[in-house]
């Protein structure tokens, strides 16, 4: 009786897990890209987030947020906790949130310095 209460646990807690790592929220057809200054560069699980100031034609500045994967995977993917800092100039590459708020999943980031960071989403074209 001890094995399929066991496995009854493990099913439960894993549920909400593949929920939480859905991509329904981003807009895979196309990918976007905005330049701007890096107000926050948050380095945690379970997704680090970078926090860009981003100015629209009409001079009118906003907060963009662009989620990545979890610290292991963007450190395997070449990423530190020191590749970007406050106050860095940086262009985005990313896919749009459904919602269209301002911000979506992180695909690359190009330093000021023209090297480029690249993370590739699981379940991603």
């Amino acid at each position: 009786m001890r094995i399929p209460l066991r496995l009854l646990f493990v099913a439960l807690l894993s549920t909400p897990l593949a929920a939480h790592h859905a991509e329904a929220l981003f807009d895979h057809s196309q990918t976007h890209s905005v330049t701007g200054t890096v107000m926050e560069y948050l380095w945690a699980n379970p997704h680090t987030n970078i926090f860009l100031e981003v100015t629209d034609a009409s001079g009118h500045s906003s907060i963009a947020v662009f989620e990545g994967g979890s610290a292991i995977a963007m450190r395997r993917a070449g990423w530190t906790r020191e590749s970007m800092s406050v106050g860095d100039k940086l262009t985005i590459s990313f896919y749009r949130r459904r919602d269209l708020k301002s911000g979506g999943q992180l695909l690359s980031a190009t330093l000021a310095d023209g090297r480029t960071l690249r993370w590739q989403p699981a379940g991603t074209p």
